[in-house]
């Protein structure tokens, strides 16, 4: 199996696993209490707090432990809204992940959303977003990197237009996380989103990192784990995963990783848009993340190349939304200006440090093949296969 969807989840380092095993078995105190047992998983903790700092260039009492990207997204916008309630707009965008949109309509009553549109290229205009800040505006919303296209905003520059205009400003980086570096001491940034399992850490971690000073309520409320920051006991072995992946990740974009991503990037889509016609870049081929291409083909369904990228040992993702036997096109597409047509022929592939310059031109033969069996199926009409 060949595995090209890293933007949706990647393999657990081995030497994640490693670091957390112990406290799956052996280790197993609580963290909150005062034998050596749960001194010693308080300690991994600290350990992990100090690692996703690093990480992020911040302060460790700067670093909220979540279970994921959406509880980490939820709680900075909840944390915004509820700790300055005389304030009931928001400014994000029409791209955004459905945990910040929907959680920002279903959960806060009467707060007014204003979303920003992208151009073709899918990014944001800052004159757009200067003039949707308003004097009631609690909080500025932009993910960092998009999880279809791979495509970046300008973060610190929208960072310190919200900084100036008085709101709060939170940016989702989950899928920028480990790919790009982040410095949150040198931006205007006061939440920040990651997720653990889109960068070598298991699922069920994430971050939420919060500026010293910035008001901030808590989304869980009980007991005093996380300074109060949020009720729970620490899920330890995942979060000691979650610090060892960001060491891991601290390493290699210190080490030249953002160019291997780059160079595997490339390499794929060159040679399937040398050896496939019609083959279309979708979104910002210079403010992108260095593992992501998404690509249009004409007259090939997503759908249909998936299935058959599948059967040949292809891991790779549409670029539309699938659900009971019906797919719509995707909305990250439809908001860049792009047809139907072209939003439903649309893949992304995404790799890993982990993919090889072998699986990387074994996939461009598999892709170039499906294309070909596609279209040359077409000429009654759509085919639709069946796995």
């Amino acid at each position: 199996m060949i595995y090209l969807d890293n933007n949706a989840t990647t393999r657990v380092h081995s030497e994640v696993a490693k670091a957390m095993s112990p406290f799956l078995s052996d280790e197993y105190g609580n963290p909150s209490t005062g034998y050596d047992l749960g001194r010693r998983s308080n300690k991994a903790v600290a350990d992990a707090r100090n690692q996703v700092a690093e990480f992020l260039n911040s302060d460790p009492e700067e670093i909220v432990f979540t279970s994921c990207g959406t509880e980490s997204d939820n709680t900075a916008i909840f944390s915004a809204i509820t700790a300055m309630p005389e304030k009931r707009h928001i400014v994000t965008t029409s791209i955004e992940h459905s945990a910040v949109i929907a959680f920002a309509k279903a959960v806060l009553p009467g707060l007014e959303i204003t979303e920003l549109p992208v151009n073709e290229e899918g990014i944001i205009s800052l004159e757009d977003l200067k003039a949707a800040i308003r004097p009631d505006t609690a909080l500025v919303t932009i993910m960092w990197a998009n999880n279809e296209t791979g495509v970046c905003q300008p973060i610190q520059e929208a960072s310190l237009i919200t900084r100036e205009s008085g709101a709060l400003f939170h940016t989702d980086a989950v899928n920028a996380a480990g790919k790009i570096p982040i410095d949150v001491s040198s931006s205007s940034i006061d939440f920040l989103s990651i997720s653990g399992h889109k960068f070598h850490a298991p699922k069920g971690i994430g971050a939420l990192y919060v500026r010293n000073g910035a008001p901030y309520k808590p989304l869980l409320i009980g007991g005093n784990q996380e300074d109060g920051k949020r009720a729970g006991t620490e899920a330890v072995a995942q979060i000691v995963a979650l610090g060892k992946a960001s060491e891991l990740a601290t390493e290699r974009l210190n080490d030249q990783g953002q160019e291997k991503l780059s160079y595997l990037r490339d390499a794929l889509e060159q040679s399937l848009m040398n050896n496939i016609k019609g083959t279309h870049r979708n979104g910002s081929s210079r403010f992108r993340l260095p593992n992501t291409s998404h690509l249009s083909f004409d007259n090939v369904d997503a759908g249909d190349l998936l299935i058959l990228a599948n059967d040949k040992g292809l891991c790779i993702a549409s670029g539309s939304a699938c659900s009971t036997g019906t797919r719509d096109p995707s909305r990250i597409m439809k908001a860049m200006g792009h047809t139907d047509e072209r939003a439903l022929s649309s893949v992304r592939l995404s790799v890993s440090s982990m993919n090889t310059k072998q699986e990387i031109e074994e996939s461009s033969q598999i892709i170039i093949s499906c294309v070909e069996k596609i279209r040359s199926l077409r000429s009654d009409g759509p085919v639709i296969f069946s796995s």
